[in-house]
């Protein structure tokens, strides 16, 4: 395992956080992180109060996790391009090169500078971190790793390391090396998650949030039993979002532009009509409207989620829900048909599931296949289907798509030329 000691690092949401080109430079970050902000900034340098750096923080993560949402599930099967722009075709046919999509705004015309709105997530937060440490916040100035804020810090920069290693194949951080593979990618973000769970003054909340965080990590690196033991911590209720607003263009939640507003992407086939155990019962968890507006691309249909109904919609990005499917998938048999049906039961589904056949196969699918349909659209699905090819291998994602283009063979995003060039170390 590579050395995990580098810094670690709510439902607030606020103006998104500018970065000065002084701190960028100080960051080691150089134009990687130069995205276009808010106009409403809180300079992250200036002796702000430690209030207006956790608003600026929490607005920077909740800005990169929809567009991380949107861009991973085109990738993967949550979404199919509805539109004709060969750069997003690349995305959804699996075929991304490394001068692709790595852009440095959210404004950029293809791959929505995701990459550079999750490393400026995950350098902001760490520079909180710092300044906590250091005792930079007048009305805070000994407040020290126990800190309430230094827990949401924390979590928010597990979050983002969680993010960037489910999409993309290798990455670094603060502009410098070494370059780190998926498996240390996730390494580092379970320290950021224990470093929040072990904050003394941590909130409820952020606890669970990042209890949720570093179990989904273990699973991820195949720590079944550290996955569990954290799993069974949290309330099968809890449930952590973020929010959105129609106050600013970037601060609307980008599912519902990119399906309601602009028609460029659709639900994917793989959410399309599901119904409960074949009971021709439709499953309310991925409730979706024709919509019937042409889409970007006229020939195809146009799937929009009833789970995100307007531009204000608030996303999940942990919940007990998840927590629970963690347990289920590592426990399985009769625990695992619990949590099934409790689950069901909480989102209004009456419908009870008893296995019938082969019982440990054909739980470990139903599980899978559950979990696929309660966290729709909740910034999982990309590291799941990565994981279940190489922890089952089973392999899930999409080998067509509806326009009938080739589909590429990746399961993940080369690191973005961007990094390379601005990146000394690389």
């Amino acid at each position: 395992m590579n050395d995990v000691t580098e810094k670690r690092g709510g439902t607030v949401r606020g103006a998104a956080l500018l970065l000065p080109l002084a701190l960028l430079a100080a960051a080691g970050c150089d134009s990687l992180l130069s995205v276009d902000s808010d106009p409403q900034t809180v300079d992250a340098n200036s002796p702000v109060s430690l209030s207006a750096a956790v608003v600026g923080a929490t607005a920077d993560l909740f800005q990169s996790y929809d567009s991380f949402i949107v861009w991973a599930g085109l990738f993967n099967d949550e979404f199919v391009n509805s539109g004709t722009a060969p750069g997003v075709q690349a995305w959804d046919r699996r075929d991304v090169g490394i001068d692709c999509c790595g852009g440095v705004g959210r404004g950029s015309s293809i791959g929505g500078g995701n990459y550079g709105l999750i490393q400026r997530a995950v350098a902001i937060a760490d520079i909180q971190q710092e300044r906590l440490e250091a005792g930079d916040f007048a009305e805070y100035p000994n407040a020290g790793t126990d800190a309430a804020e230094y827990a949401l810090f924390s979590a928010y920069t597990g979050l983002g390391k969680t993010w960037i290693g489910d999409l993309w194949c290798s990455t670094a951080f603060g502009g410098v090396g070494p370059e780190l593979s998926t498996a240390d990618v996730y390494a580092r973000a379970e320290a950021e998650f224990t470093a929040a769970i072990d904050a003394a003054d941590a909130a409820d909340d952020i606890r669970q949030l990042a209890l949720v965080g570093r179990a989904r990590v273990r699973l991820f690196q195949g720590n079944q039993n550290g996955a569990v033991q954290d799993a069974q911590q949290v309330d099968p209720d809890f449930e952590y979002f973020a929010n959105y607003s129609t106050a600013s263009f970037e601060q609307r939640n980008r599912i519902h532009f990119r399906t309601w507003d602009f028609g460029n992407w659709s639900v994917g086939p793989a959410f399309r009509d599901l119904t409960i155990d074949g009971t021709g019962m439709p499953d309310p968890r991925v409730e979706l409207a024709l919509d019937p507006r042409p889409a970007f691309e006229p020939s195809q249909p146009l799937y929009a989620p009833l789970k995100v109904p307007n531009p204000s919609t608030s996303l999940r990005i942990a919940s007990g829900d998840e927590a629970q499917y963690i347990i289920a998938e590592v426990m399985g048999g009769q625990t695992a048909v619990d949590i099934i049906n409790d689950i069901r039961s909480r989102h209004g589904i009456a419908v009870q599931w008893t296995p019938t056949g082969s019982p440990s196969n054909e739980i470990l699918l139903k599980v899978i296949d559950e979990r696929k349909r309660t966290l729709f659209l909740e910034g999982v699905r990309q590291g799941d289907l990565r994981r279940y090819v190489d922890q089952y291998g089973l392999d899930f994602f999409p080998t067509s798509t509806p326009q009938g283009f080739p589909m590429g063979t990746q399961t993940c995003i080369p690191l973005p030329e961007v990094e390379r060039n601005n990146n000394p170390d690389l």
